[in-house]
Formats: C-alpha cells, sequence, structure tokens
C-alpha cells in the first residue's frame, strides 16, 4: 500500500506538546485533504490555540500537511482505536511548543518544503527552461534529459495542440510522460511516478508541460511546477485503469492492440512474437471519467501556480538546497558533483561544504570521492563558475597550447608593468589561461617567459 507522510500535533498539557510523524494510507490522506481545513500562516498562532486534550478527547487530532508553500491544518477525530492502530507506524517527540515547533519544521524541511508558492513559467523555451532546472537538480544520469527533448519534439510534429506532460527531477536523472499516461492505473507512466514519491534522499521536482508551439530551435510553451506530494495522493483516489494498449512494434507496420491484462501478463512472450516496441499508447475504458480526472487536477496546478523569472527560480532552488542542507552562508554557487569533479581536473576552486557554514577547498580527485561518499555538497564562485561552463562545452580551443602560453606570458608580463587599478581584468584572463593550460605547464612557466617574450621581440626588462 502507498503511503505518506504526515503529521499529527496534539496538547498534553499547558505547555507541554506531542508531535507524531505518521505513515498513512494515501487513499486515506486524500479524503483529509477533500474536508475543509485551515490554512495559517502563523504557525505559532496556530498551536498556541490549541485545547488541552482530555480523557474524553482521546482518538482526537491535529493533522498538518504541507500544500504550496502553506501547511493546512485539520482538527479530526480518529476515532479512540486510531493510537493503537499506529503505535508501530510513528515516530514522537515530545516538549514545550518551541521544541516541537522546531521538530515539526526540521521534518519539513528534509521533506524539500519550503514556504513559497510553486512557480510557474509562461511564454518560455521549455527544452532550455527544463535543462536549467535539470543541470541544478540532477547530479547524475542527466543524459535522460536527451530522451525528454526527443519525446517532446516528437510530440510537437503530430496534429493537435497544445500537448501535456508530465516530467520530475531528481538527484539521480530525469522522467517525462504523456500526462494521460500517469492517470491510468497500473501503466508503466503510472508506477513509476508513484515510486519517485517515496525516495528519501532524492530530492524530485516535478512539473506539468503545456506544449503550445513548435520554433525553429526547440519548443514554447508554460511550464508549470507541482506538489508532487500532493499530487501523488490525487492519484490514489483518481486514476483510471486502461483497457487496453496499441503498441507500434520496430520493422512492422502500423500498431497493433493488446488488452491491458494480457500485455501485463504476457509482456515478454509479445516481445519475443513481435520484436521491440517503437511506441506504447494506452487506451482507458472510460475516457469521459479520465478527461474529467485530468481537468481538475489542471485546475489545482494552475490555481496553485505563482509566475516567476527562470534566473530568479534558479537562485531560489539553490538557495533552498543550501539552506536545507545547513550553509546558509550565501557566498557560493551550488555545485553539482559532476560539475564538481570537472572543476577540480581544470584547477578550479571548488569547494567542499559542511553544515556549520564552512568550507573547504578540494584539491584532488580523493578527496572529492570521500566528499561525494559522504553525500556532501559543493559550491563554486560565480567567476570560476562561468569558467568551468566554457569547459563544459567540450568545444575545439582557438588557441594552441603553445600560443595559450605565449598569451599567458604576455598577460603577465603586462600584469607586472601596469597601474594596480588594471590588474583586475588582467588578473581574470591570468585565471582563464592558467586554467586553459594543462598539468605543470602553468607551474613553471615564468621561468620561461624571458625567452618566450624575446622570441615574440619584446625588447624591454621584466620587472620584479
Amino acid at each position: 500500500m502507498n503511503r505518506n507522510e504526515i503529521y499529527s500535533l496534539i496538547r498534553t498539557g499547558e505547555k507541554d506538546y506531542s508531535l507524531r510523524t505518521l505513515f498513512l494510507p494515501r487513499e486515506e490522506i486524500q479524503e483529509m485533504r477533500e474536508q475543509e481545513s485551515d490554512v495559517q500562516d502563523n504557525l505559532e498562532k496556530m498551536v498556541s490555540q490549541l485545547p488541552v486534550v482530555d480523557a474524553g478527547m482521546k482518538g482526537r487530532t491535529n493533522f498538518i500537511l504541507p500544500d504550496n508553500g502553506k501547511l493546512r491544518f485539520w482538527g479530526m477525530d480518529k476515532g479512540r482505536d486510531f493510537a493503537k492502530r499506529v503505535q508501530f507506524n510513528r515516530t514522537d517527540c515530545h516538549g514545550t511548543q518551541e521544541e516541537v515547533m522546531a521538530q515539526l519544521l526540521d521534518k519539513l524541511r528534509e521533506r524539500g518544503y519550503q514556504p513559497r508558492p510553486n512557480a510557474c513559467f509562461r511564454n518560455v523555451d521549455i527544452l532550455g527552461t527544463l535543462q536549467k532546472i535539470m543541470e541544478h537538480n540532477t547530479e547524475y544520469h542527466q543524459t535522460d534529459f536527451r530522451h525528454d527533448r526527443e519525446m517532446l519534439l516528437d510530440a510537437m510534429e503530430k496534429e493537435g495542440l497544445p500537448k501535456y506532460f508530465f516530467w520530475l527531477t531528481r538527484r539521480n536523472g530525469t522522467h517525462c510522460y504523456r500526462e494521460e499516461d500517469v492517470y491510468m492505473k497500473g501503466t508503466s507512466p503510472y508506477n513509476a511516478w508513484n515510486a519517485n514519491g517515496n525516495l528519501t534522499d532524492g530530492h524530485p521536482m516535478a512539473f506539468l508541460l503545456e506544449l503550445q508551439n513548435r520554433t525553429e530551435n526547440g519548443v514554447r510553451g508554460n511550464i508549470f511546477e507541482i506538489d508532487y506530494q500532493k499530487h501523488l495522493d490525487y492519484l490514489s483516489t483518481h486514476s483510471i485503469p486502461p483497457v487496453c494498449v496499441d503498441i507500434l512494434f520496430r520493422n512492422r507496420f502500423g500498431y497493433r492492440t493488446f488488452g491491458f491484462e494480457d500485455y501485463a501478463e504476457n509482456w515478454e512472450n509479445i516481445v519475443r512474437e513481435y520484436g521491440r516496441a517503437e511506441k506504447i499508447r494506452y487506451v482507458a475504458g472510460d475516457f469521459e471519467a479520465l478527461t474529467d480526472t485530468v481537468l481538475k487536477a489542471r485546475w489545482m496546478f494552475f490555481e496553485d501556480a505563482k509566475e516567476m523569472g527562470v534566473g530568479d527560480y534558479i537562485k531560489e532552488i539553490e538557495k533552498e538546497r543550501l539552506h536545507g542542507y545547513g550553509y546558509t552562508a550565501d557566498d557560493l554557487l551550488l555545485t553539482g558533483p559532476l560539475d564538481a569533479e570537472k572543476a577540480i581536473q581544470y584547477g578550479l576552486e571548488c569547494f567542499m561544504l559542511e553544515q556549520d557554514n564552512s568550507k573547504e577547498r578540494l584539491t584532488d580527485l580523493r578527496a572529492y570521492e570521500w566528499a561525494v561518499s559522504r553525500r556532501k555538497l559543493f559550491g563554486m564562485l560565480a567567476s570560476e563558475k562561468a569558467i568551468l561552463k566554457y569547459f563544459k562545452q567540450d568545444a575545439q580551443p582557438l588557441f594552441t597550447e603553445g600560443e595559450m602560453q605565449k598569451i599567458h606570458a604576455l598577460v603577465l608580463q603586462a600584469g607586472m608593468r601596469n597601474e594596480p587599478e588594471e590588474n583586475g581584468l588582467l588578473g581574470s584572463i591570468l585565471r582563464k589561461t592558467e586554467c586553459v593550460l594543462s598539468g605543470g605547464i602553468c607551474q613553471d612557466i615564468q621561468e620561461k617567459i624571458p625567452g618566450m617574450l624575446a622570441q615574440e621581440g619584446w625588447q624591454g626588462e621584466m620587472e620584479p
């Protein structure tokens, strides 16, 4: 049974509280979501006004769920046997109002909760925007995004607009599914979308994509960030079973139709007989019910969304990751493990971050691998990350290594002979040439400068 985390709070005395972390069936939580609740921006006031429980209130509890940047609060009587039913399905925390609230906020932050509404981006380059989000949230298997790009571009070649897709970025890869497939119970997209919601450290982020038109360079449309756990609760009671599957096989003309149960039970036999499947379409038995389910969810996403600029959003999610981790200095940009490894290889300044706001520069891959094994976060200065962006392009260098050595020498000499206020730009150029040059070339290049400059016709003398 698929479960979700929910918090139960009761007041046991004038200054004593009990906070419980429960894992209840998503269907039960969805039923709760559909009831009237209090939405409180002032959590302290909400907690301070709770009544002290007595013997006659046994089974009465107050449930708290994060929802689009706010906390929804239900006071409910779950029956006198509720505590017994969940006794092996909970962790408890007892203390004062301040202690219990601190525990609650810590638990919420661990789950990725942030006190801000979900973002939306209207009339944007969808592929470019998703790539920026992916690069900031997906640490490994970023090549998954190639498949997502192909799927979205392929969809735009067909008639009928707009088109809708769900997209998910997580620590280890990305996923993209047709919107209606996620609502059909038992399909691969439905199962995968639900499974990723149970990740404890994958920081998944979910989005609804509205593809509106094809452009020369990609796809334009709207992107809506969604409350992933809220959507999974909704799916638990709003999913439609498919009745059949249309499959297009490689090297075979046209689609072939199979009953869904036959497809689910005999997939291996079907592949052996027909070959590799190129495309799969699920067909719902009750199309009107499916349409109604999808439209209600869309309205929920549209109603929650707040329009933002992509750049501001990237800064916001970087800040959320760093502050949630415990690094609040705000002096470095969040850097993924793959970028950190490349930065170290090129001699760029890259730091391992600690939860007490301290940092340590990484200069070798052994230290980097140790940091990765401990799930540390990495950070870089904006100037260093800009240089890294060049190396990530894997472009053919404009200058040969010999030419770059001479450029480095000339810049170094110019820096010695110029006024201090001009050295900022020269220092930036010098830093970039050092990073482009490989290995120990930069370490002994100063010894070679006089001879290299003489070859270029330099008549002056080097100043110390």
